[in-house]
């Protein structure tokens, strides 16, 4: 068995075991050429037949939930498969998660949707190990299906027939591996359907491989929605009088429960404006308000910057206080407008009246003594024709005398 380190075909550096199966071993590789990461899986000569017949048979495939090929090499005592590295959760990884009914509908959706791929009329290629190790879902949740058209795992379907099978391990053995046939089509839904149930029952944290149950009888968790206990039992049970024996049949079924379980959007709250303590408020002057506004009044007045008590630390101003005498006049009483108070001048007012002073407004009577523009080039317009007039009359007696 080749080991970490070793390099493949002069390009595919061998970096760390990822899973040893029954049949071959996959490594996490690196493509020196094309400087990505790739999965390298190592079937030995016994098997090489049946591994090199099913990747004629899937090369082409080319689906968002189904595993890339990317290369194929040869050697006389191995063959290795590259194939797209998909960093995610294999599926015993999935069962020690805490999957909400919701995800695991998605993924059986997602697994749906690359049998259909497979299976449609120009490829006819049924899957036939839908087992566990065929499933990994990536870090964004998208679903990967590998291992196509490989022969089944007889262990595994014949351990899983004991619940609601019909004697029929593996249908139509006789064809082809990765053939498609209606028996074929059938065992890819129901193995759809026994992934589903994994995921649903009722078993312990940190369970990474369900055994089936030994009554052949189908348990799930409490919290699990009685249409989709009803889904997977009519996908696994072959002998129920509404079995779910195609891919396009179970996918209706369950995006109708995916609608059902999605969660609402999450929408991000608004984060509150942050109050600006600085921000200045425009008053009107005393002589400008209403005489039941102009005396002093019993309430505080909203400043530009926070009230500090005398001797407090601020941020470099002088320290200051908004409060009023407390007298109140009987009209002030009487009236229903709110009072207002007078605090000392915040720093906001004495910038105001610093450029008051600096800029003083120009006063009416400099106004009314400045000269009219238009007026002015009249002025200099006629004049200039009336000096032009005499030139001419002196030039033309003194050039041209009689």
């Amino acid at each position: 068995m080749a080991e970490t380190g070793r390099l493949i075909y002069r390009r595919y550096l061998l970096q760390r075991l990822l899973k040893q199966g029954q049949v071959c071993a996959v490594y996490q590789g690196f493509d020196q050429v094309l400087q990505r990461a790739v999965a390298v899986k190592i079937v030995p000569a016994e098997h090489v037949a049946a591994y090199r017949a099913a990747i004629r048979a899937t090369a082409s495939f080319s689906h968002p939930n189904i595993t890339g090929i990317y290369d194929l090499v040869v050697e006389p005592e191995w063959l290795y498969i590259v194939e797209e590295y998909v960093e995610g959760d294999d599926f015993s990884t999935l069962l020690q998660m805490s999957l909400t009914p919701y995800q695991i509908v998605d993924l059986g959706v997602q697994v749906c949707q690359a049998l259909l791929y497979a299976s449609s009329t120009a490829r006819k290629i049924c899957h036939g190990d839908l087992t566990p190790a065929a499933v990994t879902r990536d870090r964004r949740g998208a679903v990967r299906v590998n291992n196509f058209a490989l022969p089944s795992d007889l262990y595994y379907f014949t351990g899983w027939n004991s619940v609601g099978g019909d004697g029929v391990v593996v249908s139509d053995r006789e064809l082809p591996w990765g053939q498609l046939s209606e028996g074929r089509r059938d065992d890819d839904v129901r193995a759809v359907g026994i992934l589903l149930y994994q995921l649903l029952s009722g078993h312990t944290p940190g369970t990474a491989i369900i055994e089936p149950p030994a009554d052949g009888r189908l348990r799930f968790s409490r919290n699990i929605p009685a249409e989709l206990c009803e889904v997977v039992a009519r996908t696994v049970a072959r002998v129920h009088p509404q079995h779910i024996s195609t891919a396009d049949a179970l996918l209706t079924e369950l995006r109708l429960l995916a609608e059902a379980l999605e969660p609402p959007p999450v929408i991000a709250p608004v984060p509150p404006v942050p109050a600006n303590p600085y921000q200045t408020e425009t008053m009107l002057p005393p002589s400008q308000l209403s005489p039941s506004l102009s005396s002093p009044g019993t309430g505080k007045l909203v400043t530009a910057l926070p009230v500090r008590e005398a001797g407090q630390a601020g941020l470099g101003f002088s320290t200051f206080r908004s409060e009023t005498p407390a007298q109140v006049s009987a009209l002030e009483q009487a009236s229903p407008i709110p009072q207002l108070a007078y605090a000392e001048p915040t720093i906001a007012g004495e910038a105001s009246a610093k450029l008051a002073t600096a800029y003083p407004q120009t006063s009416p009577g400099i106004e009314s003594r400045r000269l009219n523009v238009p007026l002015l080039l009249l002025l200099g317009l006629v004049l200039f024709v009336l000096f032009f007039v005499v030139g001419f009359f002196l030039a033309h007696a003194f050039l041209f005398p009689h």
